[in-house]
């Protein structure tokens, strides 16, 4: 009699290997089939046993936007990509931001191309966004961070990076070490003044600086050096 209740843990172990056994079974036939009405419907069985919990959070990571966090599903709110939510994010035209920068790319004030990563709009900073080894914006260089912001705003749904670049010769001065600390605080200000003179989100962006590490062109020249002395401002593609 002592052993055979000393066995009972065995039952209920048995049962759980059983459930196991069974669920694996499920999830390979789902990864078999090919019918899309079949793996739709037991994705909604599976959400009425494990979505919405006490609380109103959701442990499924298609109800949240990172896998094993929990968020607050607010009542009435639209998921987002599913009806009524937010639209896919438009590409941004690059025909109609050559048009808003004609002038300034004539002067080769400032440089266009597309990356993977998404539009990327150079401001050359070579005693024209900036004086020499400074970080102030001049003054008459804020009507092209104007268009800047007017490019922006027409697409309020992209992230912004923006990059500070120098070139490979050394800089050092009272106030700063060198070039990395240039190009960060080159970035930064642009940020500040795209934040605070022109009311842009300060959510949308982030600021870094790059020294000289990441040149267009070779530093072999001084017309390289000044191709490579500039602000990159991205405008991240999310779509």
């Amino acid at each position: 009699m002592e052993s055979g209740g000393m066995m009972r843990w065995l039952l209920t172990y048995a049962d759980l290997i059983t459930l196991l056994l069974a669920l694996f079974i499920i999830l390979y036939a789902l990864s078999a089939s090919k019918s899309t009405v079949v793996l739709q419907e037991m994705m909604a069985q599976f959400r009425a046993v494990f979505g919405p919990i006490p609380g109103n959070t959701t442990i499924l990571p298609s109800q949240s936007s990172n896998p094993g966090e929990h968020y607050k599903i607010i009542p009435g709110e639209p998921q987002e990509g599913g009806p009524g939510g937010p639209a896919k994010p438009k590409a941004v035209d690059v025909g109609r931001v050559k048009n808003i920068f004609q002038k300034e790319l004539g002067a080769n004030k400032v440089s266009i191309r597309k990356e993977a990563r998404g539009l990327v709009i150079s401001l050359m900073t070579d005693k024209v966004l900036f004086d020499l080894g400074e970080y102030k914006i001049k003054p008459e260089m804020k009507e092209v961070l104007n268009d800047v912001a007017k490019l922006l705003k027409q697409n309020p749904d992209k992230q912004i990076v923006v990059e500070g670049h120098t070139d490979d010769l050394a800089i050092q001065t009272s106030k700063l070490p060198g070039n990395w600390e240039l190009s960060a605080l080159r970035a930064t200000s642009v940020v500040k003044y795209l934040v605070t003179e022109k009311g842009l989100d300060p959510s949308r962006f982030s600021a870094s600086g790059y020294g000289e590490y990441q040149p267009l062109v070779p530093n072999i020249s001084e017309a390289n050096r000044r191709i490579n002395r500039r602000v990159d401002i991205v405008i991240m593609k999310l779509d």
